[in-house]
């Protein structure tokens, strides 16, 4: 027993003694890996409070979760343009700087959840190549979208909204490719059903735990019966409204204006996909032709300068009949016949 008390007091001096700076802990520091041939840095949990600058610049998976990081400069990721991947959740972050992301033109996915943001960023949104998108967890209270930008150039697929807050569902203009949108935990007291027609490739919506009204949750459910996706994800409406007290949302959504130009949008750029298919075939075709061209111009060609030298290697050898039948004899010089005289 008393070997025991010895070693937890021993612990707990020891524990003591580094807090106070007494016995220096082992610096921890960033670690380097690939993942799926990516260059990863993970410097999680490291209690940072500013993005580290000394990091290889090709990095493309940066996770720097679980620091102290509080604000986001414009030039926190000016050097790392390659970053595809980038993890920010649980640092509360308060503030970004203008510009911060500007740089990531190669950024697809980004994680900012668990932090203490009270809007979202507006430059994200036109980042050429973001998919992804996890801002949940944060009190968006100041959302303005009235500078935003619309069509957003993000191609996004995922956005996560949940637990923030929202009284509404942000209109982000149209998002022709979005397949997922999880905002639940919300108020959402001003829902209207007219934000769903931006979003016409829509699969799956979570709205649970929201406060949403019954007319809200039917017009939802009915919209997405008519998408042929799944209201599984949606509160169970307690009773059928009548038409009177609930217009059907049809005339809002997939009957709209709006949601004719979404899909519109998407079928000019699966067109336009089929098209750079087609042409990039084409072209394919075009330089292996050139190419089987060339090489049979290039084996003519070596063909006839060995036929060449093989005559040039004979010619001298041979003698041409008409030259052998002109061929004066050379005069010979008179012997003097010394035996006669």
């Amino acid at each position: 027993m008393e070997l025991h008390w010895q070693l937890l007091t021993f612990i707990v001096c020891l524990q003591s003694l580094r807090s106070a700076g007494f016995i220096l802990q082992e610096e921890r520091k960033c670690t380097y890996g690939r993942i799926e041939k990516l260059l990863r840095i993970r410097c999680y949990d490291l209690d940072l409070k500013e993005v580290p600058q000394n990091l290889k610049t090709s990095v493309e998976v940066l996770d720097l979760s679980h620091n102290r990081i509080r604000k986001l400069k414009s030039g926190s990721f000016q050097k790392y343009t390659d970053i595809k991947f980038l993890m920010l959740y649980d640092n509360m972050i308060l503030s970004v700087e203008v510009g911060t992301f500007e740089p990531l033109t190669s950024l697809q996915e980004i994680d900012l959840s668990n932090n203490g943001l009270t809007t979202i960023p507006l430059e994200l949104f036109q980042l050429p190549r973001l998919r992804n998108l996890y801002i949940d967890s944060n009190e968006l209270t100041s959302l303005n979208l009235q500078a935003l930008q619309k069509p957003v150039r993000a191609p996004l697929e995922y956005l996560n909204v949940a637990g923030c807050e929202l009284q509404e569902l942000p209109d982000l203009g149209i998002l022709p490719k979005l397949w997922q949108l999880n905002a639940s935990m919300n108020p959402l007291q001003n829902f209207k059903i007219d934000t769903l027609a931006n979003l016409c490739h829509l699969q799956v919506i979570d709205l649970t735990k929201s406060q949403l009204s019954q007319c809200g949750c039917q017009q939802v459910t009915n919209h997405l019966m008519m998408l042929g996706a799944s209201p599984k994800f949606v509160p169970v409406c307690m009773e059928a409204l009548d038409i009177r007290e609930c217009p059907l949302p049809y005339n809002r959504t997939i009957h709209s204006e709006t949601f004719a130009s979404c899909q519109t949008t998407v079928e000019l750029a699966e067109s336009r996909s089929i098209w750079l298919f087609g042409a990039g075939c084409f072209g394919g075709v075009c330089i292996v032709l050139l190419i089987l061209i060339f090489c049979v111009i290039h084996c003519r060609r070596k063909r006839n300068q060995r036929r060449m030298r093989n005559v040039q290697r004979r010619k001298p050898f041979v003698i041409s009949p008409k030259n052998a039948i002109n061929r004066k004899p050379e005069i010979e010089p008179l012997h003097c016949d010394t035996a006669r005289k």
